[in-house]
């Protein structure tokens, strides 16, 4: 099981140091994109907590707390995404 997931992240390393190899952001955005990728982690993690507890504890239907747990994370992604976007200015 940890095979597969070590190689997908070591293309996503891969392709993130070619990014950064071929654009050469500033530390401004290399601190901003480092930020949204650990909150967007957290999310996932999040996800993850959130079903597990859902199917063994909350009564209803699996397909119920999917939904739930979809709608949660893609709103979690959007906020993260709104705060942590590097194409644009600094905010606070």
């Amino acid at each position: 099981m940890l095979s597969p997931f070590l190689v997908v992240v070591g293309i996503f390393v891969a392709l993130m140091l070619a990014w950064a190899i071929q654009i050469r952001p500033s530390w401004w955005q290399v601190r901003q994109e480092l930020y949204g990728l650990l909150w967007w982690v957290g999310a996932v993690v999040v996800f993850y907590a959130f079903l597990f507890f859902a199917f063994s504890y909350f009564p209803g239907p699996d397909w119920l707390w999917y939904v739930v747990g979809f709608v949660g994370f893609f709103f979690m992604c959007f906020l993260i995404h709104e705060k942590f976007d590097s194409s644009r200015p600094f905010r606070s």
